[in-house]
């Protein structure tokens, strides 16, 4: 009796996992596929771009790659390296003279932690004196690749946008598993992130830090002085609260994948303990919606692979055909998805990698457990 009332539960949560996932992305997939940023003729001068790092020796190569890449590919725009005063890499950075460094005084005194805190001090002390500018802050591991973002700024601007973020694109560490699961940021950008951010303007799932780019004045008005280890979607929920239209921006940001599976599970929980914590803050349109994320992300282990015995072999409740239809639906769209990962590794090596989609699916199914048995929710730089 106790197993097929166990039996059952799973069956249910699992249903429930994949329910929410295929309404989720199959109707950000339908409602945004026709989306497409518009441009001015003219590209955008009034930007700059702001690196911040915690400038650690073990994100040197990540950091100077980015560095080099950032101030090749926008040699036209003003370039800042923000950084804590005693970082590794303090002295080599001022050194440079294709950035402006700035450092963060360990006297400076507010409620964000780790780099909410380094962007309030820029925004303090460099944002505040030129308002008008446009500012893209970047991680220091990130690789813009493309510039249609300085297109779009101008006629964003004129019509009173006054926010915006990119398309994450991952790219390759040293684990090839992370980094096909990490496919699963892209197709969220191309679904529910382009629904809300690109076809409706208003980000109630949140924005990414990656060239999170907004207004210098926006920037001075909302800041981003709250405690919390999620301040790229603290300051997203701002601008919803604030009625502050934006967009999807065409640009895509090339991202580093964890070079392990260890990172990638801390950087997860990180994100899951950080949103669920903030989530009473949010305006009541992101908490049902990110709420309904964070639950199925809370029961998603139900929906394992590990489970497809019990319905194949038909234990357990079981379901109408549109539910099972649509939940069929749902897993055609995660394998694709990490087909996409797939076809950029391409030959035989894409093609054995495509098999082991279980494995990339249960890494984000475990995340949950692994918050609450670690239940570090700490600011931590995995590394780079």
């Amino acid at each position: 009796m106790i197993w097929s009332e166990l039996v059952t539960l799973i069956r249910i949560l699992g249903a429930f996992v994949g329910l929410v996932f295929t309404l989720m992305m199959g109707t950000g997939l339908l409602l945004s596929v026709r989306y497409e940023p518009e441009r001015s003729g003219e590209r955008a001068e009034n930007v700059r771009l702001v690196i911040t790092t915690v400038a650690a020796a073990h994100v040197a190569t990540a950091l100077r790659e980015t560095l080099d890449h950032t101030t090749a590919r926008f040699s036209d725009c003003e370039i800042f390296c923000v950084l804590d005063e005693g970082s590794d890499l303090q002295a080599e950075l001022l050194d440079r003279d294709d950035v402006t460094t700035v450092v963060v005084p360990e006297s400076y005194d507010c409620e964000a932690v780790a780099k909410g805190r380094a962007i309030n001090y820029f925004i303090e002390t460099v944002v505040a004196e030129a308002p008008s500018y446009w500012y893209g802050f970047i991680d220091d591991d990130n690789r813009v690749l493309d510039d249609a973002f300085l297109y779009e700024i101008p006629h964003y601007e004129e019509r009173g946008y006054r926010a915006m973020n990119p398309v994450l694109l991952p790219r390759r560490g040293r684990s090839v598993t992370t980094f096909m699961a990490d496919h699963i940021r892209f197709v969220d950008d191309l679904s529910i992130y382009r629904l809300f951010t690109g076809v409706l303007g208003k980000p109630y799932l949140g924005f990414h830090g990656e060239l999170l780019c907004a207004r210098g004045d926006v920037l001075a008005e909302i800041g981003f002085d709250r405690e919390t280890i999620v301040e790229d979607f603290a300051f997203a929920l701002e601008l919803v609260k604030r009625d502050v239209p934006v967009w999807q921006s065409a640009t895509r940001v090339s991202i580093l994948s964890p070079h392990d599976v260890t990172s990638f599970l801390k950087q997860r929980s990180r994100w899951y303990l950080g949103i669920a914590r903030y989530l009473p803050k949010a305006p009541v349109a992101s908490r049902v919606v990110v709420g309904a994320r964070i639950l199925t992300w809370t029961v998603a282990v139900a929906s394992s692979w590990v489970f497809l015995p019990l319905w194949l072999l038909g234990y357990g409740l079981a379901f109408p055909t549109w539910v099972v239809g649509l939940l069929a639906a749902g897993s055609l769209i995660y394998v694709s998805t990490i087909g996409l990962g797939a076809r950029r590794v391409g030959g035989l090596e894409g093609a054995g990698l495509l098999l082991l989609t279980p494995v990339y699916a249960t890494l984000e199914h475990v995340v949950p457990l692994y918050a609450l048995w670690t239940r570090d929710s700490e600011f931590v730089v995995i590394d780079k």
